[in-house]
């Protein structure tokens, strides 16, 4: 297969980030004397960056937005890597995918720093030529800022550019770039009103289809 520029998305994607999230969003509730969450409606929650996932956790009260994103932002940095995880396959699969010639970018809308933080502790830093999260770029997907800039970094053009992920964002980002889009199942999140030029069920999955093919 020709070189193809693999921008993954990061919570959902490469890394079960859940319960980590799930503790900084309920130690900022409680903060506030406010109950906590279950997993579940955090997660419907995740996906369109930390501003929208404070305000939709803090939904039943009227506070301080900015205040409350930079307590979770503390209260999150403290607890992120406590469980998070890579889900299986993910680091030789990423491995191989780098050994078959591909260039692997991430664009996440969690912050940039913490993106960062996380891959680097998990080991698989190195393997991607950019990290891009929240902050990095003026606009959050599905703005396709990020897409555009990793084009643009790694010469690789639209026709051999995907974005996969979990969520309809990552889904629309690519509609939005005119690049191809590549969902997984496994994730935190769903396809909306978008379709997926492809769709994996594991990461190993998705591996075999950039380097068997």
């Amino acid at each position: 297969m020709k070189k193809q520029l693999l921008i993954f998305d990061l919570d959902g994607t490469l890394a079960d980030t859940r319960a980590d999230l799930v503790t900084g969003i309920n130690l900022m509730r409680a903060h506030y004397g406010l109950p906590p969450l279950s997993m579940e409606a955090v997660e419907s929650y995740i996906g369109d960056g930390v501003r929208k996932l404070v305000e939709r956790a803090l939904q039943e009260v009227d506070l301080n937005v900015d205040e409350a994103i930079a307590l979770n932002r503390k209260l999150y940095a403290e607890h992120m890597l406590d469980e998070t995880a890579l889900y299986p396959g993910v680091t030789d699969g990423l491995k191989k995918l780098a050994a078959a010639g591909h260039a692997l970018a991430v664009l996440s809308n969690k912050p940039g720093d913490p993106s960062r933080a996380i891959l680097k502790h998990l080991g698989v830093d190195a393997l991607f030529f950019r990290i891009l999260g929240g902050g990095d770029l003026p606009n959050l997907k599905p703005a396709p800022d990020g897409i555009f800039a990793l084009m643009e970094e790694s010469g690789v053009q639209p026709e051999n550019t995907w974005m996969l992920g979990d969520h309809h964002t990552d889904l629309e980002v690519a509609h939005n770039a005119g690049v191809k889009s590549g969902f997984v199942t496994y994730g935190i999140g769903n396809t909306g009103k978008f379709t997926a030029d492809q769709v994996w069920n594991g990461f190993g999955e998705l591996v075999g289809f950039f380097t068997d093919t």
